[in-house]
């Protein structure tokens, strides 16, 4: 179901997301902005590197953490699941964030109508009322998985499978095109 919804924003989004430079200035009034195109008369723009991602302490479980791990599975699991949410939550916003902004770009530039940057954002509302802390909590099997994904900072349409979807249609797209004379 969540395929489904995001299915139109996905098209509008597909490829911006693959390949997107993105810049970041600051203005006269001191006010930093980012975007995928550099702005004509302003100095000072810099490409932006995008770490893919969420990079976190990386540190390894101490010794007395594995064995306490070990001894109480209940208590830590709730623990590990409670944060594990609380990250899909926070990257979920984020990249709910991100994909409005694409669309709100696209619809700017002419490269989406009206009705699909619409259609697109509702998908999105949509989305995130059905992406809950306690729908995560309670998640198990796939939608746990998905969880987990979305934990990562891999984002919707990566977790969803979305993005492979479009992929495979890319390139179905791209056969086409080369099989004609």
């Amino acid at each position: 179901m969540l395929c489904r919804k995001l299915l139109p924003l996905l098209l509008l989004c597909a490829a911006t997301t693959a390949q997107a430079q993105i810049y970041q200035w600051v203005d006269e009034k001191g006010q930093k902005h980012f975007s995928t195109q550099p702005p004509v008369a302003q100095p000072n723009v810099e490409p932006v590197k995008i770490n893919q991602g969420y990079v976190g302490d990386d540190r390894p479980a101490t010794q007395t953490e594995a064995a306490s791990s070990e001894s109480k599975p209940t208590a830590s699991a709730q623990s590990s699941k409670k944060e594990m949410c609380s990250s899909a939550m926070r990257w979920t916003a984020i990249d709910i964030d991100n994909l409005k902004g694409i669309a709100r770009e696209k619809k700017q530039s002419g490269q989406a109508s009206a009705a699909e940057y619409d259609k697109g954002i509702k998908g999105l509302d949509d989305v995130n009322k059905q992406i809950t802390m306690q729908d995560c909590i309670t998640s198990s099997g796939e939608d746990q998985k998905n969880y987990e994904c979305l934990s990562k900072g891999a984002g919707i349409l990566v977790c969803s499978g979305l993005m492979a979807e479009a992929f495979k249609e890319a390139f179905k797209e791209g056969a086409k095109r080369a099989q004609k004379p």
